[in-house]
């Protein structure tokens, strides 16, 4: 996917720019008389190049499924799945370049987990599971210090000395709730959409127990022909171990004054170049 944008003497203002992504989407299924197993994968990156001045990282995501399904009725099954999740690269608070938000599993989630699929047909499909367990890294050891994601952080001194480096992982246990439609809305728009539930019913703070991640991935397609097509995007999280930064300028410079967890919203909309098997 590209998008570009030029100015040249306007006197609104603006920012000359350049951004491009690239991505996959796939699903592998094998059946066999009683079972099926399922592997997907939706995997990008993507840059914006500021003329002259920066580039920053527009997209990032590793998000991997296995699944093992028992079948027991016709739109039932038990199912086991796995999940794998994470980013290729480093991620900023940008503009600011130089304070390291994220990279490659920090942080990083795993999730296992046993319940029921519900598949009336190809379209829909609901997935249950009261016993589900997450698994939080943290491998960016400035970042685990601070806490970030959920890691219990560093332990230090009144002289700012670190007596205990933060832990890398947490865990978790609780229930899961995965949902996935796609529907061909006309005959050159196809819709697909992937909603993510987590509660944490064994947090130790008891107040924490009614939180719940949200993870919900919407994408329209607009096929031109077979090689054009135009996406919108959507991607909605809110994760309460995952804070927020709140800056407020002081003498010029931006200071973090606190942090919080925040509802995120990522969208895009471009021109891709695609290829479909």
């Amino acid at each position: 996917t590209i998008n570009q944008i030029a100015f040249i003497n306007w006197a609104a203002g603006g920012e000359s720019s350049l951004s491009s992504k690239i991505s996959t989407e796939y699903d592998l299924v094998y059946k066999s008389d009683k079972f099926d197993f399922n592997h997907s994968g939706n995997l990008a990156f993507g840059l914006v190049g500021y003329i002259d001045t920066r580039i920053e990282k527009t997209d990032d995501n590793i998000d991997l499924l296995w699944a093992v399904s028992l079948r027991n009725q016709k739109k039932w099954s038990l199912t086991s799945v796995l999940t794998f999740k994470s980013q290729f690269a480093d991620g900023y608070t940008y503009p600011n370049d130089s304070t390291l938000m994220s990279t490659f599993m920090a942080p990083g989630y795993i999730n296992i987990s046993l319940g029921l699929n519900y598949k009336p047909d190809n379209r829909f499909q609901l997935y249950l599971s009261p016993i589900a367990g997450k698994l939080t890294f943290v491998l960016n050891q400035e970042l685990a210090n601070k806490g970030a994601y959920g890691v219990n952080p560093a332990v230090i001194d009144t002289n700012g000395i670190i007596i205990q480096e933060g832990e890398n992982f947490t865990s978790e246990l609780g229930v899961k709730l995965l949902s996935s439609y796609k529907h061909q809305i006309m005959r050159n728009i196809d819709l697909r959409t992937t909603l993510n539930l987590y509660n944490n019913y064994t947090d130790n703070v008891k107040a924490n127990r009614w939180n719940i991640d949200i993870d919900w991935d919407t994408r329209i397609v607009f096929t031109i022909n077979k090689i054009f097509s135009s996406v919108l995007y959507f991607h909605l999280k809110y994760d309460h171990n995952t804070l927020i930064p709140k800056y407020e300028t002081v003498e010029g410079i931006d200071v973090i004054v606190s942090s919080s967890p925040k509802l995120q919203l990522k969208e895009s909309f471009g021109l891709s170049f695609s290829y479909k098997i």
